[in-house]
């Protein structure tokens, strides 16, 4: 992609890029890319927090029917595929990268932060804990931080602004760091 284009590019289509790293390498230059490169980085971390960190550690890449002796010379072998697609798959050092990130910012802040991405705004159809307004965040922080896994060790936010405040710190922290380049080298 030439340099023109890409500089010309909207934040949405800065968000279609399937490759996060074009788009980290982009936010150094381009504010549209590092908005957007922000974006993808907030949403990582929730992922992370939310259904990652639910994964179970233990599982290892190995055929269970091959244990249980249902796959005849088997002995247990590792399951080659299942070992290179953990290794090569494109996302994981994306991942790592962010979680890495996320350790780097001041705790407060990641949660502050990640408390307002995971935010579904009450005129929304559905239910869930998250569909609350920014008052009501503030009042059930607890279960809301303990459903991230952040309740340990964060001081709670005696007000909306305070929250708005750290979350703003944390995204302007993630935007500096795009820009200086540091994300590519984390």
């Amino acid at each position: 992609m030439d340099k023109v284009k890409r500089s010309a590019m909207q934040f949405d289509e800065w968000k279609r890029i399937a490759n996060p790293w074009r788009v980290v390498e982009a936010a150094q230059q381009n504010e549209r890319a590092r908005d957007a490169a922000v974006s993808r980085i907030i949403d990582t971390m929730l992922e992370l927090q939310l259904d990652c960190r639910h994964e179970n550690p233990g599982y290892q890449p190995f055929s269970i029917t091959a244990l249980a002796g249902e796959m005849p010379n088997s002995g247990g072998r590792s399951d080659h595929t299942m070992l290179a697609a953990m290794r090569y798959h494109p996302e994981s050092q994306w991942h790592k990268a962010c979680a890495f990130l996320m350790d780097q910012l001041p705790r407060r802040q990641a949660a502050a932060m990640l408390l307002q991405a995971a935010r579904v705004r009450p005129d929304k159809m559905g239910h869930s804990q998250w569909m609350v307004t920014a008052r009501q965040m503030v009042e059930r922080q607890d279960v809301l931080l303990r459903s991230l896994g952040l309740n340990e060790g964060v001081r709670h936010f005696e007000s909306v602004n305070a929250l708005q405040h750290a979350a703003r710190r944390a995204r302007t922290q993630l935007r500096e760091w795009l820009a200086q380049g540091e994300i590519k080298a984390a």
